[in-house]
């Protein structure tokens, strides 16, 4: 049993026939096919089911027709993330994408797409101070942040966390906070071993996914973090279509027209099982366990 505890399948990236990344005996090639093709490879290659988190707010009810479409397959997270608190692209009657404001108080559809069936998660809500300071929007962040804290509580939901480049802003918020928290997870974890302890604390789970197979800076200090934090503590993802693993046997122009996909989740996971020392097998057993747990399905 493999859980891909966060993809964007229902992301316009996966509409219509598209290129995408899997696995042959642990090497990336390029595949190409649509949805429904990649929906049954997944199934083919043991992944049982899949959270599709919110990113802008029209993405909610995108997700959540999805759900209806693959019923038990893809759960939903609802939300607003942290990028997104201020303005999000839409596609408008004419078909033309456009930019539109965010309102406070389109935050009671928010409410509303929580009392869908299939919702097991609030988010992805955060914090992101990655772009310029102009571009950031911080107190609408934390207000949209808190608020998504408040309805997790309010559901008995855990919440699936986007935070970048803004932990001390986000540890603080979720220390006032942290008895309203029904667990969750650090999505995309990037940190150190001393911040993965902070979150774990918490009783958040960390989300490792494509970054620990990218040649980047951070890569030593996410190993690090995976070597001490307990098993019990981590949940695979990919972050679909996005965070794209290093491909050395495929070219750097074919790679950014590639779709990620859960299809490298074994890739992951062999990865952490060489780090901790243990048997991949044991990695995919206890890491799918932790999302049953967590996400209650």
């Amino acid at each position: 049993m493999i859980i891909d505890t966060h993809i964007h399948l229902s992301h316009y990236l996966f509409d219509n026939e598209f290129s995408y990344l899997s696995l042959e005996d642990y090497d990336l090639v390029i595949h190409r096919g649509t949805r429904t093709q990649l929906v049954e490879q997944m199934k083919s290659a043991g992944i049982t089911c899949c959270i599709d988190p919110a990113i802008g707010i029209d993405t909610n009810q995108r997700i959540l027709n999805l759900t209806q479409q693959l019923p038990g397959f893809v759960f939903a997270a609802v939300g607003v993330h942290p990028t997104r608190t201020f303005q999000y692209r839409t596609i408008g009657k004419d078909g033309k994408s456009k930019v539109m404001k965010l309102r406070w108080k389109q935050r009671r559809n928010i409410e509303w797409f929580s009392e869908y069936p299939d919702v097991v998660a609030i988010g992805e809500t955060g914090l992101d101070y990655h772009y310029p300071r102009k571009e950031q929007h911080r107190l609408r962040q934390k207000a949209w942040f808190i608020y998504q804290l408040k309805l997790a509580h309010k559901r008995n939901l855990p919440v699936v966390l986007h935070i970048r480049e803004a932990d001390t802003d986000a540890i603080r918020i979720l220390k006032k906070y942290r008895n309203r928290l029904h667990g969750g997870v650090c999505h995309c974890f990037s940190g150190s071993a001393e911040i993965a302890d902070i979150y774990t604390g918490f009783g958040l789970k960390l989300g490792i996914g494509g970054a620990l197979l990218m040649d980047t800076p951070k890569r030593q200090a996410i190993e690090q973090a995976v070597i001490q934090t307990p098993l019990e503590s981590i949940l695979l993802e990919t972050d679909s279509p996005y965070v794209k693993p290093d491909c050395l046997n495929i070219q750097s122009n074919q790679l950014r027209k590639v779709r990620n996909t859960s299809l490298i989740l074994p890739a992951i996971a062999e990865r952490i099982a060489e780090l901790k020392n243990m048997p991949v097998e044991e990695v995919l057993r206890v890491t799918a366990e932790n999302a049953v747990e967590l996400f209650k399905f």
